[in-house]
């Protein structure tokens, strides 16, 4: 089956080859870039913040907050029972009342003052005592008392004996008795009587409580006690009024009841009972502002696109290969660090070029190499040359004079690698007589794998093992005729030799061992009437990552 699809061509094309691995480079090129990117860094720490328990249990606190189930909302509600309540609604009433503040502007005045004090005064037992006392006359006064004690006097005999002297004209004699006690008490008694004090007292009307002091302070204490202010005061002192506000006034109910309305007056309450009751607070958190940010990178296309590859076995053939070496010839001329333009042995041994006995050409240092449009060319033509041939059952070199010329490049010098995947995209003409190969090598002839190279009209794969072991296969020689993608795969228990991704051949025997350098040359095992040439695009090796 594997001959017949290579007989009939139906290999895919080298430039859907081409344009499908260029495609999946940049594709995975892109997933590289695009692993590293800011978008996915923050999708990812998006994705891991909203798929979080601590993010849903957020969610979900928001989502299910409740003005009624809050404090806020036990607060405001116990400041209106409190604000109902009807001694808290009397207890204000009355501290904003006009009666309150009359009260107020009383309590502790001169008037209340005074009144506090006749009232004390006139409800004292003294002052009753005083109100019950009987009329004052003269008789009831030390005049009085005086004036009879006058009149007993005159009767005494020491006073007789003083007055009949006087009458008696005998007014020496009576003066010298003045010094006995009656009659002296008589004399002073006797002047007392007849004074205009005495005489006025004798004509006095008689005195009662209404002439006293207590008398003119029951006046003034029924004056004040009709006193439309007094009779308010104390009217509203024994209030209920008056008694609830005493009882609140200072408590903790009263001090509960202001500080919960001037809570209730706060920006910090206002802002979160609106927010509480806000059935769009969700929408307004920084949450929903993440979450639809993920949302939104999720469905982008370079988001899908990465999730949707990231993980798939796409890029395989990439992820588990590195690039060693590669030449895609698009300088002005042969990048000679990389390239030796001999045979290897040729350059360490004999700094020479040389070719083999059964060789129809000499090869040349660049003569018969060109680079053009990213295109190497390897011309092999008629021309004459002298050159050395080595010859191993004469003793090695000798000069030759050849009538064509011909290129050969290697990596010798500057690459070698065990395993790994070597690749050339190559036009190699497979006119009879050129003798194109794209081939491996190591220190010794073998082991040599050639990865393509033409002969008889053909395409070959060969493989040639140490001890003289060698296999080979061969295809269709159109595929010389434009240019194909020759692979060789090369592991420890395998070589793969495909075209176009298309396995032609396989070698599980006597697999090299050893690192093998990078061969391309030009040649003729037949001589040729004109020139002939190969043309390479682009080579690349690839090792296996482990």
């Amino acid at each position: 089956m594997a001959k017949l699809k290579l007989s009939l061509g139906l290999i895919p094309s080298t430039s859907k080859i081409e344009q499908e691995e260029n495609a999946l480079i940049e594709e995975f090129e892109k997933l590289k870039k695009f692993s590293e990117s800011d978008e996915l860094k923050r999708f990812n720490e998006l994705d891991a913040r909203v798929n979080s328990t601590d993010f849903k249990t957020k969610k979900k606190h928001i989502e299910t907050l409740s003005f009624k189930d809050s404090e806020e909302y036990n607060k405001e509600q116990e400041f209106k029972r409190l604000d109902k309540s009807k001694d808290l609604v009397m207890y204000f009433k009355t501290r904003d009342s006009v009666d309150m503040k009359k009260y107020q502007e009383l309590e502790g005045s001169d008037k209340i003052k005074r009144y506090e004090e006749l009232k004390k005064t006139v409800n004292s037992a003294s002052f009753k005592e005083k109100q019950k006392m009987k009329p004052i006359t003269f008789k009831r006064t030390e005049e009085y008392n005086k004036f009879k004690e006058y009149k007993k006097l005159k009767s005494d005999s020491n006073v007789k004996a003083y007055n009949k002297l006087l009458r008696k004209g005998k007014k020496e004699e009576a003066e010298k008795l003045v010094g006995v006690a009656s009659i002296s008490r008589y004399l002073g008694l006797g002047e007392f009587i007849n004074s205009d004090a005495f005489l006025e007292k004798k004509n006095m009307k008689p005195i009662t409580f209404k002439d006293t002091d207590e008398y003119k302070q029951l006046q003034e204490y029924k004056n004040l006690n009709n006193d439309p202010d007094i009779k308010f005061f104390y009217k509203f002192k024994s209030s209920k009024e008056l008694s609830n506000f005493n009882a609140l006034n200072g408590s903790q109910k009263i001090s509960r009841h202001g500080e919960l309305k001037n809570y209730l007056q706060t920006d910090e309450f206002k802002e979160r009972k609106e927010y509480l009751l806000d059935k769009k607070r969700y929408e307004k958190s920084d949450l929903f502002k993440e979450e639809q940010e993920y949302e939104k990178l999720k469905k982008s296309d370079d988001i899908v696109w990465y999730f949707k590859v990231k993980d798939s076995d796409k890029f395989d053939v990439l992820k588990h290969r590195e690039l060693t070496f590669r030449d895609e010839f698009d300088e002005n001329s042969l990048n000679t660090k990389k390239w030796l333009t001999n045979h290897y042995w040729g350059d360490r041994l004999l700094n020479e070029r040389y070719s083999l006995e059964t060789d129809l050409h000499c090869y040349t240092e660049s003569e018969n190499f060109d680079i053009g449009s990213s295109i190497f060319s390897i011309s092999t033509r008629p021309q004459k040359k002298e050159g050395k041939v080595w010859n191993p059952d004469f003793g090695g070199f000798r000069n030759k004079e050849f009538n064509y010329t011909s290129g050969i490049i290697n990596t010798g010098k500057s690459f070698r690698q065990k395993h790994g995947v070597f690749q050339a995209k190559i036009k190699l003409n497979t006119a009879v007589g050129p003798r194109h190969a794209f081939y491996l090598l190591a220190d010794k002839v073998t082991p040599h794998i050639d990865v393509c190279r033409t002969g008889k009209g053909k395409v070959w794969m060969d493989f040639f093992a140490n001890g003289k072991k060698e296999a080979r296969t061969s295809i269709n020689g159109k595929y010389g005729r434009g240019f194909y993608i020759y692979t060789l795969e090369w592991t420890a228990d395998k070589l793969v030799w495909k075209i176009n991704d298309y396995e032609v051949f396989k070698q599980t025997a006597n697999i090299p061992n050893e690192p093998m350098y990078i061969n391309f040359s030009g040649g003729l095992d037949k001589p040729i009437s004109g020139s002939s040439s190969m043309e390479i695009d682009w080579v690349r090796v690839y090792q296996y990552k482990s």
